[in-house]
Parts: C-alpha cells; sequence; structure tokens
C-alpha cells in the first residue's frame, strides 16, 4: 500500500530537500520517494500556495522581448546573465530550486 502523507509532511520533506545540496533525483533516491510523485506534489503546493506568498512574477515572451508583470516590489534581485539574456531571480528563492534552474539551463 501507498504511503501517504499530510501536506504538512510534503513541506517538511520539501524544506528538507530544499536546504541540502542534493539534486532532486539523488535526494528521491536517497529518501525512498518516487521523482514524479515529488514533482508532481510539489508542484501541486507551490500552485496552492502561490496566491499566499509568491515572489515569483511572470513573464512573456513577445517577439523576443520580455515584458514583466510585477505583483509585488523586491527587495533586492539577483541577476544572471547569459549571452543577451538576463533571469532576474528574487530575494528569498530557495536555494534548491536555483540548483535545478541552473542545472536546466546548462542542458
Amino acid at each position: 500500500m501507498a504511503n501517504r502523507r499530510s501536506d504538512q509532511e510534503w513541506m517538511a520533506i520539501f524544506q528538507q530537500y530544499e536546504s541540502s545540496s542534493l539534486t532532486q533525483r539523488e535526494f528521491c533516491r536517497q529518501n525512498n520517494l518516487s521523482p514524479s510523485t515529488f514533482f508532481a506534489k510539489r508542484r501541486s503546493l507551490q500552485l496552492s500556495n502561490e496566491s499566499h506568498q509568491s515572489a515569483f512574477v511572470r513573464a512573456e515572451v513577445v517577439e523576443q522581448t520580455t515584458h514583466y508583470q510585477f505583483t509585488k516590489l523586491a527587495l533586492a534581485n539577483m541577476t544572471l546573465s547569459i549571452n543577451e539574456i538576463e533571469l532576474s531571480i528574487p530575494q528569498g528563492t530557495p536555494v534548491g530550486y536555483l540548483a535545478e534552474l541552473i542545472g536546466a539551463l546548462q542542458s
């Protein structure tokens, strides 16, 4: 029978993951978690919490121009520049998410 976890248990798991230096896949392997379940539950909880405390902004690419719609003012941002592309990351973005993002950009 599958091990059912509450949202609070999942949040604790995600906090543990974010404070680790492991990739999502390695974290799941070490903690006996299905990567697909981990990703789906993480995304589900992020969507449900988005209205409460979203630090991210939605961006839309139109004719090689990016338009930003800010929902609230960030105190300090980190900016990654690759060739002619700049990505602004809000203060307080989880380190685990940044590691995944940078890994995805490398491929």
